[in-house]
C-alpha cells in the first residue's frame, strides 16, 4: 500500500538545469546529449509512421 509519509521522507527535488551542468563531468553531459538525441530520433521515427 501507498505510505505517503514515507514517499515524502524518500523524496528529493530534482536538480535545476545549471545544477545538472557543475553535478556532471563533460563526458557524461556528452553521454546524456547522445542519449536525448536517440530518443528524439525514435520519437521522431514512431511519429512518422503513424
Amino acid at each position: 500500500m501507498f505510505n505517503f509519509k514515507d514517499e515524502l521522507a524518500r523524496y528529493q527535488p530534482i536538480l535545476e538545469l545549471d545544477q545538472i551542468e557543475e553535478a556532471l563531468q563533460p563526458n557524461q553531459l556528452k553521454d546524456l546529449v547522445d542519449i536525448l538525441e536517440h530518443i528524439a530520433k525514435d520519437k521522431k521515427i514512431d511519429a512518422s509512421q503513424e
